[in-house]
């Protein structure tokens, strides 16, 4: 992509890993960066500096800017509402990071702005931005499995497996929910885009491996640490949970989730089983997807090389990069025109949220929870 004089330029709020993931993707396609805005003046002006780009010091002074067009939403779970609506109501388009919200609430008051504000809305659900998710897409909407029986997937990682290891994302309170949002909605997001499903209803179970961790004192630590000065405090959210679906139309799924998992890095897994084949892709061999059948033949299927998010010959390994290239570059060229479909918009976000409330409501109920806008209600 090459910059013009009318190339919507963008704001970055929120400059840890995903807002530096974004910066690199963004700069892979030349847009322009007006500046970043992080957590407080100090740590801004450090990661600025670091980054050759201007600080706002505050988020007033990044939407009065009107150099910006995009603000993209990199901020801790807790602040996507409020900014993303200020945002909207300063005439930017936004990409946001998921979750969209914290609640089916937050998330629809976002969508019901989204669509009067006239502006183009996005969630970086990045795995849609895989070449061989995109085939996925196309073989089980295809019908090359045949009918659709049952999906299996987990997510798994090991990253918060000991008591020391510490996130922001760790403190959050019981119903944000943390596996099931942070790493659950991926997998449902995934689920439903391949599938075409909407899920009817949840059943879920969660579980907490450290109750107590400890956390550092007097400094802000990104990922997992451990050290003298820290202090124990109370979790409240999961550590892992395990899900089964019910879509609408009877298919059935079974999903692990898992932040505490040994050896699991970036463990992302969608298994698709229909009456003829299942198709298998796996986020750590993101290029290939495993096709079997009864007949115990056993394929790989591999990136399209033809597909527009294909951007290297076989052989040249595409990876998580590049797939929050492909889902920015989608977004930045539907600004002009007609939005493009193979990216998360806030419709999709506000789904996310209403599967991540219905899991929690099923494990404090006990019971199954229907995924319906009747959650926002509550």
């Amino acid at each position: 992509m090459t910059p013009s004089p009318s190339t919507p330029q963008a704001a970055i709020v929120g400059v840890g890993f995903i807002g530096q993931a974004h910066i690199e993707a963004l700069r892979r396609l030349n847009v322009p960066i007006a500046g970043v805005l992080g957590h407080e003046e100090g740590y801004t002006r450090r990661e600025a500096a670091r980054l050759g780009l201007h600080p706002y010091l505050s988020l007033d002074d990044l939407l009065a800017d009107p150099q910006v067009a995009v603000m993209h939403q990199c901020g801790p779970n807790d602040v996507h509402s409020a900014q993303n609506l200020l945002a909207l109501a300063a005439g930017k388009h936004v990409f946001s990071e998921k979750p969209l919200g914290i609640s089916p609430e937050e998330t629809a008051r976002q969508l019901q702005a989204a669509r009067a504000s006239g502006r183009q809305t996005a969630v970086n659900f990045t795995y849609r931005g895989y070449a061989a998710v995109q085939t996925l897409r196309d073989i089980v909407q295809g019908g090359e499995l045949g009918e659709v029986v049952s999906l299996r997937g987990h997510y798994l990682q090991d990253w918060l497996l000991y008591d020391t290891d510490f996130n922001w994302r760790v403190g959050a309170p019981a119903r944000e929910t943390r596996a099931v949002s942070d790493i659950g909605s991926h997998l449902s997001d995934l689920a439903r885009y391949v599938t075409g499903l909407e899920p009817g209803q949840v059943m879920a179970r969660f579980s907490t491996l450290h109750p107590e961790r400890r956390r550092p004192v007097g400094e802000v630590q990104t990922f997992a640490s451990g050290g003298s000065h820290t202090e124990a405090f109370e979790v409240t959210t999961e550590d892992q949970a395990s899900l089964w679906v019910e879509y609408v139309g009877g298919v059935q799924a079974s999903f692990e989730l898992s932040q505490v998992a040994p050896g699991h890095k970036n463990d992302l897994e969608l298994e698709v089983l229909g009456t003829r084949a299942s198709a298998r892709w796996r986020q750590e061999r993101p290029e290939e997807i495993e096709l079997a059948s009864r007949e115990n033949t056993r394929t790989l299927r591999m990136k399209d090389p033809a597909h527009a998010f294909t951007h290297y010959p076989g052989g040249h390994p595409e990876g998580y990069p590049d797939a929050i290239t492909n889902v920015l570059r989608a977004f930045y060229a539907g600004l002009s025109g007609t939005p493009d479909t193979r990216i998360a918009r806030f419709e999709d976000g506000h789904a996310a949220a209403l599967f991540v409330e219905a899991a929690y409501q099923s494990h404090v109920e006990g019971r199954w929870s229907p995924v319906t806008a009747e959650q926002i209600s509550r």
